[in-house]
């Protein structure tokens, strides 16, 4: 009888063994892919600021207005993942290569669409209270952005798709190769390196376009030539469509699409919000932002890996793998986060410096604004990592409708009315408003995480899998 207990409890200490190791293993390239995807941005915000102050205002104010479009998009384009797991998981080939040749079509259209309302941000910022001469100066920034938007969007399918199948080099060439081009564009083309003329903004803007368009393109060449993914020849009639495939990604990717598009949209708003504080305020805030996101991609390379794990366990109906990943994630999620936080608080006044000219005029007063954004921004870590890993989860058995609408109300409601109420009724000024953001946050993990747990307990009562 002894023999068989400890027989059970090695058995089960070796199973969170192997699924912990496995989260981490493919967390740990998802997290580089990420953090070299978000280079990209991160080169243009650090070009920006290279350029002088005013260009990194005006250029971060046209990526924070651009970048609820794109984020709706990656949250729609990221159930991509979710779903070819799940017909990895059910053996299911045929679906695979349909989820993959869908998410094509629907990455195409959707980035045409949503490039008219990123257009008309030339006309609608004004109206919004910002500086009409910074808008301007912004504005071919934004046209280029604009019509840039479907290659980003095939570029998040080819990363999505290839991640499914645990093979995350794939974004990782992808994103290197990218990011390098990117690099180089900028020099070349906003400072006129090689004897290229000095395009600025434009410059920036034109390099990031060159960037995906190439990114896209060998990540491409690699699904369609390299097994695994070759053996389902993912590019074999393209041409033809599948409603049900595409209904499916338009049902349970786009109240996805909502809630990320609801939290980026919450840093947006915060952004224009703080334009009436002045340029350095401004400025300030493309920084914390930009750093605000690239730590925010540790715990997302977290959250797609589980999203990936739980999926594929969901599609063979492994309730007890689900259970024990969704617990891996989240003690993993906090354990990353809480040390992102001492890093920050450490070394906030270096990272700031690296987006600055010395020289600039500007220069003390954008850090005397980036200083407590960035503090705060320690603050929010682990709430802000622990909420995408909850809706990972969720997103992983495709319950995205529920917590769309949570988000929309925590990011929007308790993040910028309280914000705004901190800054502009309690005289809070600029910190009032990332003040909001940490409220908004702390409430959406709150209430992700307790619904994580909800289906946790009525999946073991049920002892099955049930996919929204």
């Amino acid at each position: 009888m002894y023999l068989k207990k400890s027989g059970f409890v090695n058995t089960l200490i070796v199973n969170w063994k192997l699924d912990f190791y496995s989260l981490v293993r493919l967390a740990i390239p998802l997290g580089i892919a990420q953090l070299i995807s978000i280079g990209i941005m991160t080169s243009d915000i650090w070009a920006m600021g290279r350029l002088g102050s005013f260009d990194l205002a005006a250029g971060g104010l046209a990526i924070r207005y651009y970048q609820p479009f794109y984020f709706f998009a990656l949250g729609m384009l990221v159930v991509i993942s979710s779903l070819t797991s799940q017909a990895l998981g059910a053996g299911d080939m045929t679906s695979v290569r349909r989820v993959f040749r869908q998410g094509m079509t629907v990455s195409i259209a959707f980035g045409l669409i949503l490039a008219l309302p990123i257009i008309s941000g030339i006309w609608l910022l004004p109206a919004l209270g910002q500086d009409e001469i910074l808008v301007n100066h912004a504005a071919p920034f934004l046209v280029i952005s604009a019509f840039t938007l479907p290659l980003m969007f095939l570029f998040l399918v080819m990363r999505f798709f290839s991640a499914a199948y645990g093979k995350p080099y794939v974004q990782l060439v992808g994103a290197i190769i990218a990011l390098c081009c990117n690099l180089f564009g900028n020099e070349l083309l906003a400072f006129g390196f090689l004897g290229a003329p000095e395009l600025g903004l434009v410059g920036i803007a034109l390099s990031t376009a060159m960037c995906f368009f190439i990114g896209t393109l060998s990540m491409a060449l690699i699904i369609g030539f390299r097994a695994p993914f070759n053996q389902i020849q993912p590019f074999r009639r393209l041409w033809v469509m599948d409603w049900q495939i595409t209904k499916k990604i338009l049902k349970v990717g786009t109240p996805n699409g909502v809630m990320v598009m609801s939290e980026t949209g919450m840093f947006a708003v915060a952004s224009i919000m703080m334009g009436v504080f002045g340029t350095a305020a401004l400025a300030a805030t493309a920084i914390a932002t930009q750093l605000a996101g690239i730590c925010f991609m540790i715990p997302l390379s977290i959250a797609q890996a589980s999203a990936i794990q739980i999926g594929r366990a969901a599609g063979s109906q492994d309730t007890k793998k689900v259970a024990r990943l969704s617990i891996i994630s989240l003690g993993f999620g906090i354990a990353v986060t809480s040390v992102m936080t001492l890093l920050i608080y450490l070394f906030h006044l270096p990272l700031i410096d690296i987006f600055l000219k010395q020289d600039d005029p500007l220069l003390q007063a954008v850090t005397n604004f980036a200083i407590p954004f960035l503090l705060i921004t320690a603050l929010f870590q682990m709430v802000d990592g622990t909420q995408a890993i909850a809706a990972s989860i969720l997103r992983g058995i495709n319950d995205t409708a529920i917590p769309a609408l949570i988000g929309f109300i925590c990011f929007w409601g308790g993040g910028l009315f309280t914000g705004y109420l901190l800054a502009f009724k309690a005289g809070l000024g600029p910190n009032g408003i990332w003040f909001g953001l940490a409220c908004g946050l702390t409430l959406a993990s709150i209430i992700f995480t307790t619904r994580c747990f909800q289906f946790l307990s009525k999946m073991k009562a049920s002892k099955k899998v049930v996919l929204g």
